[in-house]
């Protein structure tokens, strides 16, 4: 992404472009083009503790530049009474994310460059100032700092500490007690202080004027000379002896920098040889498996699949964004790595983890989803899977039958595609087997396979057998068979796939709503429950299909017309929010049912493009949660005096016709050419979710494995 004075200087436009990298932790920093934050989650540092919990340390580096007696500030700020100070924004020449984000500013003749570098596997972020042009000058850096979860706010206490140690080059601060304390190194000089800048205000957290504000502490500020050969550079982290570890790890070159410059510099350049090598490698599996692809749904695609031009290169519009959001979910837990959105509030969920397994699979990133297996194999007990881990303490938090099911699904696509025999023999088929086997005997909290054959869940009045948790049971039990043989247990793989034909008997009898044309949501003791829900399509989207083809036909009818958008799937009928995270899955139910037709793919085609053009008007690098599809929070206020809040227009009388129209794709449009600058009345991406890597990589495996890569990419939408 690269912006110039055009776009920066129209600050709805501006804030409208975030950004957002992970740290390989679990931490992650974020912001917006024009530097002000619009949410809570916006932070330059937010570190991961070794268990998950999240505590957001610094929020932003506050910048004052004096030439000649002259003095610029660089920062840009949003306040609770409505109005923008500074204005900083009003500087920027340029913008650009290559790949970290860089800021050009132009104070009078001096032009100076800022640019952030996420120091990978560390909590830390290195930032940097150099001259580009003009006059001499001096830099006053002002950090705001913070001692809170990502999703709270802060309030001026007297409780902070504040600066604690400081020697020439490093500062260490305390903010409160039973959160990490902030460590920042700096080539300048640091004069103490003790100031707070109030009411900041973030205006996409769906508030009005007054509220949704907080306060940053100021412990001081960082100053130095910036001209030729003389810049600034300032390296945030939670960790005391950062710089130890990073030699330790050979990251600092040899022989070791003698200047905090020449540190930032290999960081710099390790980061971008690192981004550069992933970017190559998924590319290559990308083009790899879609050949692959190609040629098994047979047809042209056989021919297609030997040709030399690659299918997927450089210029595709969604491997390399989808492929660098899901390498910035993979994160270390100690010794195991997992998968894990930047800023994602209810900590890891290996559910989710395995979910986007596939994904990693489809380029071939297979070193990586192994060790995402393996990790999860140490937590398997009594064939269960953590529905997730408590952030405070890491510890494990069991009751879900899903997340043993998707283990077995992507441990079954792993050994199958990357022939990783020896792993699957041991440790992998044993403990796939045990999830099977656990299920069938009786598993803790209630699962277990019920005498009418259906996979159950629950006790008592909350006992029910789920239609997707039987779809998802009914591709375990296939993909067990399947590893058993390659294997060589031949009687077991028969065993398996002969329960799995007869579970599939089993739920077309009585899972199937004839009436409706879709599944029942379940089964429960007071008899079968009537709903829609986008997991209904796991029946058809996971091969082979649980259902018929003129079963799968109708339910993915009835979800499209129910809960079908191009941004995503509505969670139920009516809804105004929709989940990008399904549209991988009713991709693969369309072009499956629709037999892989012309139409077909030019129809996925144009929804893909539709939402490809959402995304960028955000342009984080990332998947949201969710998609509103309604007017988002005001950005009227941001500019001017403060006025009471804006109410979406129409949006109460809408939402029944909404109802009424169960999901027509043209309830989603794109904004027309005059329509209002701050999205009114396009939908908006909400961060409150906030980012999703099952929608990543669900995205990421529609594209390379079910899409036509020859035929012509659909124009955008209007």
């Amino acid at each position: 992404m690269r912006l110039g004075q055009d776009v920066l200087s129209d600050l709805p436009a501006a804030l409208a472009r975030e950004w957002v990298l992970a740290n390989g932790l679990g931490g992650s920093a974020a912001g917006t083009a024009a530097g002000a934050h619009t949410r809570r989650v916006h932070a330059l540092l937010t570190v991961a503790e070794p268990a998950g919990r999240l505590t957001t340390l610094l929020l932003k580096l506050a910048e004052r530049l004096t030439v000649a007696g002259e003095s610029y500030e660089l920062a840009c700020n949003l306040h609770a009474d409505g109005v923008v100070r500074p204005h900083g924004h009003l500087l920027l020449e340029e913008f650009r994310l290559d790949p970290w984000p860089v800021w050009r500013y132009r104070a009078g003749e001096t032009v100076i460059e800022k640019s952030l570098l996420p120091i990978q596997w560390h909590n830390a972020v290195a930032v940097a100032y150099r001259h580009l042009a003009g006059p001499d000058g001096r830099l006053a850096v002002s950090p705001l700092v913070a001692a809170r979860d990502p999703f709270a706010l802060q309030r001026q206490t007297p409780e902070v500490v504040g600066a604690t140690q400081g020697v020439p080059g490093r500062v260490r601060i305390e903010i409160v007690p039973g959160r990490p304390a902030l460590t920042l190194w700096h080539s300048g000089s640091f004069i103490p202080a003790r100031l707070w800048q109030r009411a900041l205000r973030y205006p996409l957290d769906g508030a009005t004027a007054g509220e949704a504000c907080e306060d940053a502490f100021v412990p001081g500020h960082v100053e130095g000379a910036i001209g030729p050969g003389c810049a600034l550079q300032i390296v945030a982290s939670a960790e005391d002896d950062l710089f130890r570890a990073l030699a330790h790890e050979d990251r600092l070159g040899s022989p070791p920098p003698k200047s905090l410059a020449e540190c930032v510099a290999a960081l710099d350049h390790g980061g971008r040889r690192r981004h550069l090598a992933w970017r190559r490698a998924a590319l290559e599996g990308a083009d790899f498996t879609a050949r692959q692809a190609a040629a098994a749904h047979g047809g042209p695609g056989e021919q297609v699949a030997l040709r030399r031009k690659p299918l997927v290169n450089g210029t595709d519009p969604w491997v390399e964004l989808l492929a660098q959001a899901l390498q910035g979910g993979l994160v270390q837990r100690a010794h195991r790595s997992s998968l894990v959105p930047p800023l994602a509030p209810a900590g890891e969920r290996p559910g989710d983890a395995l979910r986007a397994l596939p994904g990693l699979i489809a380029l071939r990133a297979f070193d990586a989803a192994r060790e995402v297996l393996h990790g999860a194999l140490e937590y398997l007990s009594q064939g269960l899977l953590p529905g997730r881990f408590d952030p405070g303490d890491g510890t494990p938090l069991y009751g879900d039958p899903e997340p043993a099911l998707w283990l077995v699904c992507a441990g079954e696509l792993y050994a199958r595609r990357s022939e990783d025999l020896e792993f699957l023999r041991d440790p992998l088929y044993p403990a796939l087997e045990s999830v099977m086997q656990s299920y069938r005997a009786g598993a803790p909290h209630g699962i277990r396979v019920d005498a009418d054959g259906l996979l159950g869940a629950g006790e008592g009045a909350r006992a029910a057998k789920r239609a997707d948790l039987n779809a998802l049971w009914y591709h375990a039990l296939v993909a067990i068979a399947q590893l058993a043989r390659l294997i060589g247990r031949k009687e077991n793989g028969a065993f398996y796939l002969a329960w799995a034909r007869e579970h599939q008997k089993v739920v077309n009898l009585t899972l199937w709503d004839d009436a409706v044309g879709c599944l029942f949501e379940s089964l429960t003791p007071e008899g079968p429950v009537r709903g829609l829900s986008p997991s209904q399509l796991l029946a058809v989207s996971l091969a082979p299909a649980l259902l018929p083809p003129e079963r799968a036909a109708r339910l993915l009818a009835t979800v499209e017309r129910e809960l079908f958008t191009p941004l995503g799937l509505r969670a139920s009928p009516g809804d105004d929010r929709v989940a990008p995270a399904w549209l991988g899955p009713f991709i693969s139910a369309y072009l499956r049912v629709h037999g892989r037709s012309t139409e077909s793919q030019a129809r996925v085609g144009e929804w893909l493009e539709t939402l490809r053009a959402e995304l960028e008007r955000g342009a984080h690098g990332q998947v949201p949660t969710s998609i509103a599809l309604v007017p988002g929070p005001p950005g009227d206020l941001l500019l001017g005096a403060p006025g009471p809040p804006r109410v979406d227009r129409g949006a109460a009388e809408a939402r029944p016709a909404a109802r009424a129209r169960r999901g027509r794709p043209s309830a989603v449009r794109n904004p027309a050419p005059d329509a209002d600058p701050r999205g009114d009345p396009a939908p908006h991406l909400d961060v409150a979710g906030p980012f999703s890597v099952v929608a990543a990589a669900e995205l990421l495996r529609a594209w390379i494995e079910e899409v036509d890569h020859t035929l012509e990419p659909a124009a955008t939408p209007v």
